[in-house]
């Protein structure tokens, strides 16, 4: 095993996948087939790597059949496997057997409880199929609801050989449920069985969470030293050296807080109820565009303000609902915005945590250069699915074709593996802070990108392409009551919208421009991660 990488020294293809982040099935995949093209022989380092990418692939996604068929077909080029995991890989190729009939198309195209029958009643007919127990996990990845694979699981009556993938898979479902302690357990018990290198990943976190802080710092500490190529892994590392999700910073000066909102009146007076109970101080003020409601939100405002204190809070009333970039934009031209150190935009539909601005000012302080600071957004029923985070682009370029953006933080339940403070190319516009004057110089929210999606996007990616960067932060996670991804509803009219901007953001910028944003951002990251070096 390789103790150290120098991933300045790397094929830049390779080094470009590899600062992307060490998670998603997709991601891992690909990552894999890299290492593989500059690998001359098993047991050669590119080799090593393409072998941890392929099992940590199967490691997010244990009863994935496709992921331990790329393992074993892939086995004459890389390096062999743990001898304790061939009979679990033999178990999981015989169990693995894929229906794929018009009638699940049909049931897994339809609404959530639709798809939860089907899969319960597969399962009750099939209960060895391989198949139907990945789709049961992926449900619960995909709608946060890990109460229904832990039950399904506690029931559940395997064959030896898949015992411990079983149990693992159930740690995982507590894990993401909120019982880190009886996870932990259930980890522990996979470490000699099932050597899949995620599970000490894993393990770590379940004592982060339970409060065995000790112990996950020198877990972590291992699993980064044995995978030195991992920088997921070298990230959370750094991070809890500089004091991790313990460390807030209030932003100093004037703050201005802004958001907008239309015929969204409940979800509107829970996402104020939130900013006024968290730690704000009295250098707060709040701005509130009301985009043409017609609801109650008028009286919503009323009430908050005479909570919040009227002198401190002020109301922009629309007769039509104008769209979010054009709120956006008026928003921060308002002379008190231009005036105030920072402006931080939050959605009308969300939670804000008690130490929201002071997690906020932690990274503005860690990284004092960057345009923008944002965070993590997760389902407001189900906080273990991510639905947006650090975002940057998709590493080769005829896929970018595709999909624009690389979709990590999508592709696994959080487990913690993206809890760090590190740049990216964009951020969330669900909550997200601005210095005022970086704001101003960096032009208004695209009007084309009206009513609603991807005009924050679009906006950061015309900061990278001028050469800056934004910053998330892991240590935040905001709960968001609309959902985006693979639970949105495709087919109503926002999607149609989100559709057709992407078309026009994918036309607003060649592919050469596209791909200096990618060269731009793998320098920031390199050298975050390598401070004074320089990539071959």
């Amino acid at each position: 095993m390789l103790r150290s990488c120098d991933l300045a020294s790397l094929p830049h293809d390779l080094r470009r996948h590899l600062l992307l982040g060490f998670t998603g099935r997709p991601h891992l995949h690909a990552s894999a087939g890299v290492a593989l093209r500059h690998s001359h022989r098993p047991g050669d380092d590119a080799s090593v790597m393409a072998a941890d990418m392929l099992l940590a692939a199967w490691g997010e996604n244990p009863f994935d059949g496709y992921c331990v068929s790329a393992l074993a077909g892939s086995a004459e080029k890389l390096p062999p496997s743990p001898a304790e995991l061939l009979p679990v890989m033999r178990a999981v190729l015989l169990h693995w057997r894929p229906e794929i009939t018009p009638e699940a198309r049909t049931a897994m195209g339809g609404a959530p409880e639709e798809q939860l029958a089907f899969l319960r009643k597969r399962l009750a007919e099939t209960p060895d199929s391989l198949f139907w127990w990945h789709h049961l996990y992926e449900f619960s990845r995909i709608t946060g609801d890990w109460g229904v694979l832990a039950s399904a699981l506690t029931r559940s009556a395997p064959p030896d050989e898949l015992v411990p993938l079983f149990v693992y898979a159930r740690a995982n479902a507590l894990l993401a449920s909120g019982d880190a302690v009886a996870a932990a357990a259930m980890y522990i018990q996979c470490l000699d069985v099932l050597p899949l290198p995620v599970i000490e990943e894993r393990l770590a976190s379940a004592w982060f969470r339970s409060g065995s802080e000790d112990r996950a710092r020198a877990l972590l500490a291992k699993c980064a030293a044995d995978r030195p190529w991992n920088v997921s892994l070298r990230l959370r590392l750094r991070d809890l050296k500089l004091g991790g999700p313990s460390r807030t910073t209030m932003p100093e000066g004037r703050i201005m807080v802004l958001a907008y909102s239309w015929n969204k009146a409940d979800d509107l007076a829970a996402t104020l109820d939130s900013l006024y109970e968290s730690d704000l101080g009295e250098s707060v003020a709040v701005r509130v565009l009301d985009n043409g409601s017609t609801d109650h939100t008028p009286e919503v405002l009323a009430r908050f303000a005479d909570r919040f204190g009227r002198e401190r809070v002020e109301t922009i009333v629309l007769p039509v609902n104008a769209g979010a970039p054009a709120a956006r934009n008026w928003l921060m031209n308002l002379p008190e915005v231009c005036e105030a150190e920072y402006a931080a935009y939050i959605d009308d539909d969300i939670f804000l945590p008690r130490d929201w601005l002071g997690r906020l000012g932690e990274a503005a302080k860690r990284y004092p250069d960057a345009v923008v600071w944002g965070c993590k957004v997760v389902d407001h029923s189900g906080p273990a699915r991510v639905q947006c985070g650090e975002h940057n682009l998709t590493p080769d370029a005829e896929e970018r074709k595709e999909t624009l953006m690389s979709t990590l933080m999508l592709q696994d339940g959080d487990f913690g593996q993206a809890d760090y403070i590190r740049p990216c190319a964009s951020v969330t516009g669900c909550v997200h802070l601005f210095r005022a004057e970086r704001l101003l110089a960096g032009g208004g929210f695209d009007l084309r990108f009206s009513p609603t999606q991807y005009d924050d996007l679009e906006r950061d990616l015309r900061m990278v392409l001028g050469g800056g960067y934004a910053v998330y932060t892991g240590h935040l996670a905001i709960p968001h009551k609309r959902r985006s991804g693979g639970m949105s509803e495709a087919g109503r009219p926002e999607s149609a919208n989100a559709s057709a901007n992407l078309y026009k953001l994918m036309a607003k910028y060649s592919p050469a421009e596209f791909e200096a944003m990618a060269a731009h951002m793998d320098r920031v990251l390199f050298e975050d991660l390598e401070p004074g070096k320089a990539a071959e």
